[in-house]
């Protein structure tokens, strides 16, 4: 459906992405290349499957895949950037969710705008990433 490289879209149609989100996105895409199984651009009006890998794109059908993006997407408003009780603690820049097979990565770029990956579950590169970007 797409190509690795379409990823390098993101970073010049999401201009407010914060810079930590930014950094993590591209060692997401350039360290984990062969672990990507789809990213979405999504915002209040829709969404863009900016990549999906091949094997996924075989597995599911098109309204299996649609609602497994718009469960996505759902779960990406539930976090929104700034809340209330938690303003102290600044923006939110990322989430992660980590299920049996498969790693959740979802960047909010504005209030109904972002960014999700999802990835195999492969958590010695994930590691390396969040500790070099995050921690």
């Amino acid at each position: 459906m797409s190509d690795i490289d379409d990823l390098e879209t993101i970073d010049e149609e999401t201009p407010s992405m914060p810079a930590e989100a930014r950094d993590l996105v591209e060692a997401i895409r350039d360290d984990t290349a062969d672990t990507l199984q789809l990213a979405v651009r999504y915002s209040g009006e829709g969404y863009d499957i900016v990549y999906l890998r091949a094997d996924i794109d075989e597995q599911f059908s098109d309204p299996e895949l649609e609602e497994q993006v718009e469960t996505l997407m759902l779960k990406g408003h539930g976090d929104p950037p700034q809340e209330g009780a938690l303003f102290n603690f600044g923006s939110l820049n990322a989430t992660m969710r980590f299920y049996d097979e498969s790693l959740v990565v979802h960047f909010p770029t504005g209030e109904w705008t972002g960014l999700v990956f999802v990835l195999d579950q492969e958590a010695e590169s994930l590691l390396d990433i969040v500790e070099s970007h995050i921690l």
